[in-house]
């Protein structure tokens, strides 16, 4: 399957600065080729104003450069009937306090919700992952006020991004109403938790600013 997004997309919409690479020798042996292509060649983005934000233990600590795995979670050991394997997953950041972690072996990228034991898939790969940072911050003049005066259709950029990233990967949303969904009510008190990307969409549906 061809790659979905290179480095010239990422530093189109972030500065090169602020793309995070890894040198391949300091990555785990057993992580997946695509996986392993994103983190040597395109880079997570490390901006703030994005809704992923990166983790921080690839920077601190005596060994920078390194992925936290999810067993030095601090509230590992809460975790009950996951995944075989999912101690051995890399933690990359965190999207609204959600842990965003990488299957080292599958390549494919799971949401640990904040407060919540356990997880679910939000992307087939790493590089469709990746490609979701990119077509957020692509639109971002389009639905946040703090770098455009005006917002004429945050609504509709919304739908638009949410069908774009469903022809990209559709795994994040099979099954899931969208958050401006009218069958559906996010805000009754049965509602499940309202899964990562929608979350996001649903700030873009909103706008921000």
């Amino acid at each position: 399957m061809p790659q979905l997004v290179d480095r010239a997309m990422m530093e189109s919409v972030f500065p090169p600065e602020r793309l995070v690479t890894l040198e391949g020798g300091k990555l785990p042996a057993e992580l997946h080729e695509s996986a392993r292509s994103v983190l040597t060649g395109v880079g997570l983005p490390d901006d703030r104003s994005s809704f992923f934000v990166i983790d921080g233990a690839l920077f601190e600590g005596e060994t920078p450069n390194r992925f936290r795995r999810c067993a030095e979670l601090r509230h590992f050991s809460d975790y009950k009937d996951m995944p075989e394997g999912w101690e051995n997953w890399l933690v990359i950041g965190e999207i609204f306090e959600d842990v965003v972690a990488l299957n080292p072996v599958s390549g494919m990228v799971y949401c640990l919700p904040d407060g919540e034991p356990g997880t679910y898939p939000i992307n087939q790969s790493l590089d469709s992952f990746v490609y979701f940072t990119y077509l957020l911050e692509l639109e971002r003049p389009n639905y946040d006020f703090t770098v455009s005066d005006e917002i004429p259709d945050s609504e509709g950029v919304a739908v638009s991004l949410r069908e774009r990233m469903i022809r990209a990967d559709p795994l994040p949303f099979e099954g899931v109403e969208p958050a401006w969904s009218e069958e559906f009510d996010w805000e009754d008190e049965d509602a499940p938790r309202m899964p990562a990307w929608d979350l996001v969409l649903s700030n873009v549906y909103e706008s921000i600013g």
